[in-house]
């Protein structure tokens, strides 16, 4: 059995409305925060706060996959009383409309996770995590769509299980993870939970070709969306695409599907932004500018986005590399506002790096609002669903 041979019964009519009315309720304060950075952008002052907390809590991982190095990084370690802080101290900074994403290292084996989703749950945090589905077992799945996770990304490169196994070493490591999802589907399903399903996919050598299959095996209605970003490693490394023509048709495809109904997050824009990417590596490592002319780019993620690193060290962009401050010695509300901050901030201004990963990139707001609508609550009446959004208010 796949993630996609069970459908979901189609929903009446005032399901939908009423499904889509409460996302809509639920996407109030991320809107208004977006409003806030333009306005923030306009006047030269911080009048936002984030939406998106990154925390890698570690390298440690269960996985050694060749493409990545974070597994070999198992020191330092964000402590569990750390880790509680940071969700307080997110909930103080952002108030609601944001969200916090905890990956590593795998968090499903060196987090508190349950603890963590638990916290977020109490103080009306939107929590999500990103794992590598090995861990998804129906028990821990029950416990995690019980705990109401904003998302659960699932990283995985193919459903072919010759690529996905040499991508991500591990025994019948595809069969699990596909389980796992399967899980997740049928879990939320069940519960009619607003959590949100990814599918994390790198685009490599090794794993291009199929990316599509793998869209299909999901299909266009299973609850589980399909969030891709390319290889970003060292010129040289094996990972690169090499047949830049098959690469073409590859993205052709993909824009094909979405027009189709298959849910790809991002547009047409982004997906040949990742053919760009990977037809011309970057020169350095993770690096590559764009010809602004000297125009003003605006970048906003000193606005929307804190990245706190194993260390404890707190950034807005890991490209810039300017440390904000450290957990350990600060908070994060005085991290955003200090002396650091604001330099980041007019320098991002008139920023040039190309910048291609999913968690650093800008993402048009009509597609992050697509996306988000499709995390469609199922199953819960509109009473319910409001009952649910004040609280977390």
């Amino acid at each position: 059995m796949t993630a996609t041979s069970q459908r979901p019964k189609p929903a009446s009519a005032f399901a939908k409305v009423s499904s889509l009315a409460s996302r809509v309720v639920e996407g109030l304060p991320y809107l208004k925060k977006d409003l806030a950075r333009r306005i923030s952008l306009r006047a030269g002052k911080v009048l936002a706060t984030p939406t998106t907390y990154y925390i890698i809590f570690t390298g440690r991982c269960n996985l050694a996959c060749p493409f990545c190095e974070i597994h070999k990084q198992v020191d330092p370690k964000l402590s569990d009383e750390v880790l509680f802080r940071i969700v307080r101290e997110a909930k103080e900074l952002s108030g609601t409309g944001f969200h916090i994403s905890l990956s590593g290292g795998e968090p499903a084996a060196y987090a508190p996770l349950f603890e963590l989703l638990e916290l977020s749950q109490e103080l009306g945090v939107n929590f999500g995590f990103t794992t590598n589905g090995l861990a998804l077992t129906k028990k821990n799945v029950e416990r995690i769509i019980a705990a109401d996770p904003f998302n659960v990304n699932v990283s995985m490169e193919s459903v072919d299980p010759k690529i996905n196994d040499a991508l991500r070493p591990f025994p019948d490591g595809t069969k699990r993870v596909l389980a796992g999802i399967e899980c997740l589907v049928e879990e939320k399903r069940r519960t009619g939970s607003r959590a949100s399903i990814f599918v994390k996919t790198t685009i490599l050598e090794q794993n291009y070709r199929t990316i599509p299959d793998l869209v299909r095996h999901f299909g266009k209605d299973s609850g589980v969306q399909i969030n891709f970003q390319p290889y970003s490693g060292e010129q040289g490394a094996p990972f690169w695409v090499q047949d830049l023509a098959k690469l073409a048709d590859v993205i052709a495809e993909l824009k094909a599907l979405r027009r189709e109904g298959y849910p790809i997050v991002g547009n047409d824009q982004t997906l040949d932004g990742f053919f760009d990417y990977l037809k011309d590596p970057p020169m350095e490592w993770k690096t590559r500018f764009l010809d602004l002319g000297g125009a003003k780019r605006n970048c906003d993620i000193g606005l929307r986005t804190m990245f706190v690193r194993p260390n404890g060290d707190v950034l807005f962009c890991g490209f810039l590399k300017e440390v904000l401050g450290n957990i350990h010695q600060q908070t994060l509300p005085e991290m955003y506002y200090g002396a650091i901050a604001a330099k980041e901030r007019r320098t991002m201004v008139y920023c040039n790096i190309d910048c291609q990963q999913t968690c650093i990139r800008p993402i048009p707001l009509t597609v992050k609002a697509k996306a988000f609508l499709k995390m469609g609550r199922q199953g819960k009446s509109p009473a319910k669903d409001l009952v649910q959004i004040k609280t977390a208010s």
